[in-house]
């Protein structure tokens, strides 16, 4: 199944994730996560604000919600060497990386992962909670077009 059609089984793998996690289910959770599952992202915590219904919460509530989202593995932050991070839903099953364009900062999704098996490696050694964050970054078709930025 590709990243980017996800249904409603994923919201309601979410909140059971939340369950399991003895972790409430707030209104805020739950607006973050449909927007990440219905829209995908990746999104900075200022999009994410944007997209919620106004007045739902502030900006630092978005923040902690995301910091609980991805401690229960429910999203993962990706870093594009901005300066923002953003984020996007994400259990195991639906790691990929993306390759983002230096010019325009378009991001496209790549659904593979080819680190999977050093993962695995590093999940041998004893440790647990692991991750890892693979970024491509290149110059898209549309801006190789243009001319070049003098």
């Amino acid at each position: 199944m590709s990243a980017h059609h996800h249904h409603p089984a994923d919201f309601d793998h979410a909140l059971g994730v939340l369950r399991k996690s003895r972790l409430k289910i707030t209104q805020p959770r739950q607006a973050i996560l449909k927007i990440l599952i219905e829209e995908h992202g990746p999104f900075t915590m200022e999009e994410l604000h944007r997209r919620m219904k106004k007045g739902a919460c502030d900006l630092v509530t978005v923040y902690r919600c995301l910091a609980t989202l991805e401690d229960v593995g429910l999203v993962r932050r990706c870093e594009f060497g901005d300066g923002s991070s953003r984020y996007e839903f994400g259990g195991r099953e639906h790691h990929h990386h993306h390759i983002v364009c230096k010019l325009c900062r378009k991001v496209e999704t790549l659904d593979i992962c080819l680190v999977e098996g050093l993962e695995r490696l590093v999940r041998d050694k004893g440790y647990t909670q692991v991750t890892h964050a693979l970024e491509f970054f290149g110059i898209c078709a549309r801006c190789r077009k243009l001319p070049a930025a003098a």
